[in-house]
């Protein structure tokens, strides 16, 4: 995935990264948006699900154009599959999206989709404590302690177009992971990874399926997660770490390690703090 940010960027105001999802929490447990930067959130990416009921992703670069008010088109994301990564991706637009927030905690994303327009109220997704993050306050991402972030094949820009997401909360990591499949459509598989040793979380990889993204109401207890794999995260710094996985999910199998780095959208970066 790659974004672009104007020269003017300003990173002041409040810091929105994290998992957010539908308020109140759990009320609609299966989809969720992930939140990056300060001031100018992007949405790289949401997890949701296709019309089939299939896991599906959307991104976002949100722009600033109020107080607390970001914006922009939404897109679909087609690349090669997980296992066989080969450049390039094509990128669709497919809608609009525009988040809203009233504080740190709380806000409201609207998104028209395919003609589809909905508006939800969210709020971060909290499973332990939270960290606190801060743009720029560590310009040294190495000696980061906390993992929170977006991040993708090492070197940067190497395998533009597929991503993992990491949550991090005390000694567990909820990592979403989004990729594709054998037919090159959008496919995200998640982890709730426990830390097995100093700096090493691992966990049973799921794929997820669920009501469709503009489904009214929407009913939590059609989404269905099955187990598919495993994955294992270790860390040798707070900027580089591998990423090995085993899929064996129908016609998707693969068993594979990623080295992978932060996707840094505007130097310095920010990193979070337990």
């Amino acid at each position: 995935m790659q974004f672009s940010f104007p020269e003017n960027f300003n990173v002041s105001g409040p810091n929105y990264q994290g998992l957010w999802w539908n308020s109140p929490g759990e009320s609609e447990s299966g989809w969720a948006s992930i939140l990056r930067i300060r001031t100018m959130s992007s949405s790289p990416p949401g997890s949701t699900y296709d019309i089939s009921g299939k896991a599906w992703w959307l991104t976002m670069t949100a722009t600033k154009s109020a107080e607390g008010i970001y914006g922009g088109t939404l897109y679909q994301t087609n690349g090669a599959p997980f296992n066989a990564f080969v450049p390039p991706v094509t990128l669709t637009p497919v809608g609009t999206g525009t988040l809203s927030f009233t504080s740190a905690t709380s806000g409201t994303f609207t998104y028209t989709v395919n003609g589809s327009t909905q508006t939800k109220n969210i709020v971060p997704q909290i499973f332990r404590t939270p960290p606190s993050c801060a743009w720029g306050a560590e310009p040294d991402l190495t000696k980061a302690t906390n993992f929170q972030d977006l991040w993708w094949a090492f070197p940067a820009d190497s395998e533009s177009g597929w991503g993992i997401n990491f949550t991090h909360q005390d000694t567990i990591i909820f990592a979403t992971w989004f990729t594709y499949d054998i037919n090159r459509t959008p496919l995200w598989y998640s982890v709730t990874a426990e830390e097995t040793a100093p700096n090493t979380f691992t966990g049973k990889l799921a794929r997820t399926t669920g009501p469709a993204f503009n489904a009214v109401p929407f009913d939590p207890t059609k989404v269905i997660r099955t187990f598919v794999g495993t994955a294992t995260l270790s860390f040798t710094d707070g900027n580089h770490a591998t990423f090995a996985y085993q899929v064996n999910d129908g016609t998707n199998v693969a068993t594979q390690t990623k080295n992978i780095t932060r996707q840094v959208f505007r130097a310095p970066g920010t990193v979070c703090h337990q």
